[in-house]
């Protein structure tokens, strides 16, 4: 199969990066996130939880909504699978470098006797930084780069330049903000808009 590149099918970016990160109170500046005229101001609430961790995605997870939401778009899917990792380091300070390095593999039967096979594998690393506010994270100055997303498609063994179906976005960039959530050991991360929210463990 030869890689599928400059096409575009609807919903889907080639390339993307996810970064998150630090939660500035509200009135200091990002030098002052931890410290105040009085000394040390204490995170609270989703950035106590979140700063100062390194979390991994739940790849099975991921795979079970990538199914749900094609689904949901009456496309005859017979598997989704995802191999390999995905790891944001998040610290203390806010900043953030993410490490995708995994394969989203989507099978689905258009027609009788066809089997349409979708592979999208992310590489690379991404930086930034984000400000959390409220439950929402919004993305900023961060550097994407280096990180890559390849798509190819064979239809019984004859590649496939133009993508039938949107593949559901599993990546971040900054064209939204990030809705999330934190509680113990467990982060979730959802763009708006999109079909995925992505799961993460505390490493």
């Amino acid at each position: 199969m030869s890689a599928i590149r400059g096409t575009r099918p609807r919903g889907v970016r080639w390339a993307s990066t996810l970064i998150l990160t630090a939660a500035l109170v509200p009135g200091l500046s990002a030098c002052s996130l931890l410290t105040s005229a009085e000394g040390e101001t204490p995170l609270t609430g989703i950035a106590q939880c979140s700063l100062g961790h390194t979390w991994t995605t739940d790849m099975t997870d991921v795979a079970e909504q990538v199914k749900a939401a094609l689904t949901a778009e009456q496309i005859s899917v017979t598997d989704v699978s995802v191999t390999g990792t995905q790891t944001l380091d998040w610290s203390i300070e806010g900043h953030v470098v993410l490490t995708p390095d995994y394969t989203l593999t989507i099978t689905t039967v258009p027609a009788t006797d066809q089997i349409l096979t979708i592979k999208q594998t992310h590489s690379g690393k991404a930086t930034g930084a984000a400000y959390i506010s409220g439950e929402v994270a919004i993305p900023r100055k961060w550097d994407g780069t280096g990180v890559t997303i390849d798509t190819v498609a064979d239809n019984n063994g004859t590649v496939v330049e133009d993508l039938p179906f949107a593949v559901p976005q599993t990546s971040f960039d900054d064209a939204v903000g990030l809705e999330i959530t934190c509680s113990g050991d467990t982060l979730t991360i959802h763009p708006r808009g999109s079909d995925v929210t992505q799961t993460w463990k505390r490493s």
